[in-house]
């Protein structure tokens, strides 16, 4: 599994970073602190492979971002020491701070929030509506932004979403939960109330989580 996702993330790779990219050239100017760093908010963080895409993005970034404040949230806490360690590999170690907590019931005051990710986090939630409601709740209003990159199922290719389906409950007793036919992005649409830059796409090779929904919402 390990290996299959390092082959995963190779795939991706460009298109997270542009994805990445877009979300900090977004970002900017005061917040509510009255000071330039954002507060991202990244839920089922666990090991912080993403640590590289926050470093690649904050030094390209178009605006005046002076740093990060990284809030990784994720119900499983052995996985703090290991995010650390990602992010100390790339420069973030001062940037980031990890807490206990799961995506429909996070620790953050309303509008509290300038930015939200999730990667490969959604599909195993245990209530979808409830965890994109509550990110929304804690998302600044005017302007606070929602990254997320999710496998779906599959949109343009009917045998293939056949089988996700067929393969469903398989998947989520042996992959923690992981679902295989969420139609995430039209949830997210929903709860955003349509302003959402919506991307979909199928990956090369990836069967069953080969259908991608990934983009920018806005509250």
């Amino acid at each position: 599994m390990a290996t299959g996702m390092t082959d995963y993330e190779k795939e991706v790779e460009k298109y997270k970073a542009e994805l990445f990219q877009k979300l900090f050239n977004s970002l900017g100017g005061e917040n509510s602190s009255g000071t330039s760093v954002p507060v991202i908010v990244e839920v089922g963080m666990g090991t912080f492979p993403n640590a590289k895409y926050y470093a690649q993005a904050l030094s390209s970034s178009t605006n005046e971002v002076k740093g990060l404040d990284i809030v990784g949230v994720d119900p499983n806490s052995s996985m703090s020491s290991y995010a650390q360690d990602n992010a100390r590999l790339y420069g973030l170690s001062s940037s980031i701070r990890t807490v206990n907590g799961v995506a429909e019931d996070l620790p953050f005051a309303d509008g509290s929030v300038d930015a939200i990710v999730t990667t490969l986090t959604l599909c195993s939630v245990v209530d979808q509506t409830k965890a994109l409601s509550e990110i929304r709740r804690v998302l600044k209003p005017n302007g606070g932004k929602f990254l997320f990159w999710e496998h779906v199922l599959s949109e343009d290719n009917k045998t293939l979403a056949l089988q996700q389906t067929l393969l469903n409950p398989v998947q989520t007793f042996s992959a923690d939960g992981c679902h295989l036919n969420r139609r995430t992005g039209m949830n997210i649409q929903k709860v955003f109330d349509g302003k959402v830059d919506l991307n979909y796409m199928t990956l090369e090779g990836k069967w069953v989580i080969a259908p991608t929904t990934f983009g920018i919402a806005t509250v």
